[in-house]
């Protein structure tokens, strides 16, 4: 399923690799997903692929750095076979931690749902009938191929999304999900809530002294949001399970910007620029970190890095 997982990966990269005055409002989930979300929902992340691409900052990313043509060989391939395009075709991609190694994708768009089952069965996937719809295996993952939209992840995590499905109307997610979601503004293109661990973060294998590690473990909860236009504007939030790991972390990143800012001072000055856009601070159990970058900014350290990587070859 490593095609599918491009997918997602793909309008997440497009988020990160590139926000404006927040707006009053504040987010709400699609009622085509939302019908997917079982009570035990732990934690959701949406990302508005089509907003994404719209903004001007991803549409010269894309222009000098085409992702799908550099894209995995099995991504190449489903693009190849079902006519589907990422980058023009997927709308939403939303995501559901059910728990810890229990999460499931919920893929929206212009999809084709018999090319798609064409594919897999071509693949030889292993098929099974669940509620009416086709389920397709892949070791421990599965698939359902609904029309514009693919359901996948875990396979019990997969089922849980289906039997969702049959229930009529929506069932309630967790007040603290609820509460966490009305903090988000309108106008993200991603934003995420809910329960976050070590292990959910995005660096993968994070390593660190033994002190840092034991207070991230006490990380419990957290939101995420970002808009994209010209520029990057993130707000992110995580709350511990006591005030002095938030304070301790909080000042231990505060420390590793300065420290930065004065290694790169003479010779980076638009790494300075950047570095003066990220912002860490803590108010009792919770941390907050604020990123506000000019995407003319991102554009001249992104330069200004590949030259340097370029040397060092």
């Amino acid at each position: 399923m490593k095609w599918i997982v491009g997918v997602a990966m793909i309008a997440i990269a497009m988020g990160w690799a590139a926000t404006v005055t927040i707006p009053a409002a504040t987010v709400t989930i699609d009622p085509t997903s939302l019908k997917f979300l079982p009570p035990e929902t732990q934690g959701l992340a949406v990302i508005d692929v089509a907003g994404l691409v719209g903004t001007p900052l991803v549409q010269d990313a894309v222009k000098n750095r085409p992702l799908i043509q550099n894209g995995p060989p099995d991504l190449q391939e489903f693009i190849t076979e079902t006519g589907i395009d990422p980058m023009k075709d997927i709308h939403t991609v939303t995501v559901a931690k059910l728990g810890m190694n229990d999460s499931f994708f919920v893929v929206q768009g212009r999809i084709d749902k018999f090319k798609v089952q064409q594919f897999l069965a071509d693949k030889g996937k292993q098929q099974d009938a669940y509620l009416g719809q086709t389920i397709y295996y892949d070791k421990d993952g599965a698939i359902a191929v609904l029309d514009n939209l693919l359901l996948f992840g875990q396979a019990d995590a997969v089922k849980k999304g289906l039997d969702q499905m049959q229930i009529p109307g929506s069932s309630p997610l967790r007040s603290d999900l609820l509460a966490a979601i009305q903090t988000i503004d309108a106008g993200n293109q991603i934003w995420g809530v809910g329960d976050v661990s070590v292990s959910d973060l995005p660096a993968t294998g994070l390593r660190g002294p033994a002190p840092v590690m034991d207070m991230l473990k006490t990380l419990q909860r957290g939101t995420y949001q970002m808009r994209v236009d010209t520029g990057v504007h993130i707000r992110a939030t995580g709350s511990f399970a006591d005030a002095d790991s938030a304070k301790n972390i909080s000042d231990m990143a505060t420390g590793a910007l300065a420290i930065a800012k004065l290694q790169v001072a003479k010779g980076q000055p638009d790494m300075v620029q950047a570095l003066n856009g990220i912002q860490v601070n803590n108010s009792g159990t919770t941390l907050t970190l604020k990123i506000d970058e000019p995407g003319d900014l991102l554009k001249k350290v992104s330069h200004g890095l590949n030259g340097l990587t370029g040397k060092i070859r």
